[in-house]
C-alpha cells in the first residue's frame, strides 16, 4: 500500500497543493512523476508531457530553498494539516467577513468550548480547544467580537475546516 502525503508548497508568492503517493506527485491537479536522486537533485515530469525539470532542493531536513531549472528560489514546504493550522491560528478563516467564522484547523476532537453565545470576545483570545494527533490546538478569535453562534459541542470529532464558531465583529 502507498502512502499518500499532502502538502502546501509556497514557491515564491505562489502557494500549491501538492499530493505525493509514491514516486508520483500531484501538483495542482497535474500528475507529475519525480525520480529523486541522491543530493537533493529530482527529476520531475509532467505524466503525459515530454520534457522534464531538475529540481535540487538544499539538502536541509525541511528544505527552504530549491533550484528548478536552474533558478534558486525560496520555498517553504507544510503538510495540509499545518498550513491550515498556520492559517488558522494567523486569522486566514475561508468564508464570511474576515475573522467571523472560526473553523478547526485539522481533523480532531473538541476537548473544551472556552466561550458561550452571546459573549465578547476580544482578538486572540482563546476560544475552543480542539485535539488532533494527542496535541491541544487553541483556536483563537482573529477579530473581536461576540459570539453568535457555536456549531460543535465538548466530545464532538470534527473535520479540518469545519465551522466551529461564528462571531458577529465589533
Amino acid at each position: 500500500m502507498t502512502s499518500v502525503q499532502e502538502f502546501i508548497v509556497r514557491v515564491g508568492e505562489r502557494a500549491h497543493r501538492v499530493r505525493v503517493e509514491g514516486e508520483r506527485a500531484q501538483v495542482d491537479g497535474v500528475w507529475m512523476t519525480v525520480v529523486a536522486s541522491p543530493g537533493g537533485r529530482s527529476l520531475v515530469r509532467e505524466d503525459g508531457g515530454h520534457g522534464q525539470r531538475a529540481v535540487t532542493l538544499d539538502g536541509r531536513a525541511a528544505a527552504d530553498s530549491a533550484s528548478v531549472g536552474g533558478v534558486a528560489t525560496v520555498v517553504e514546504v507544510r503538510t495540509a494539516q499545518a498550513a491550515a493550522l498556520a492559517a488558522t491560528m494567523a486569522g486566514g478563516r475561508a468564508g464570511g467577513a474576515a475573522g467571523s467564522q472560526l473553523k478547526a484547523p485539522m481533523p480532531g476532537r473538541v476537548v473544551r468550548l472556552l466561550v458561550g453565545v452571546g459573549q465578547v470576545v476580544e482578538r486572540g483570545a482563546p476560544v475552543i480547544i480542539v485535539e488532533a494527533m494527542k496535541m491541544e490546538n487553541e483556536v483563537r478569535a482573529s477579530a473581536s467580537g461576540t459570539v453568535l453562534r457555536i456549531n460543535t459541542s465538548e466530545g464532538a470529532t470534527v473535520d479540518a475546516g469545519q465551522l466551529l464558531v461564528e462571531l458577529e465583529l465589533a
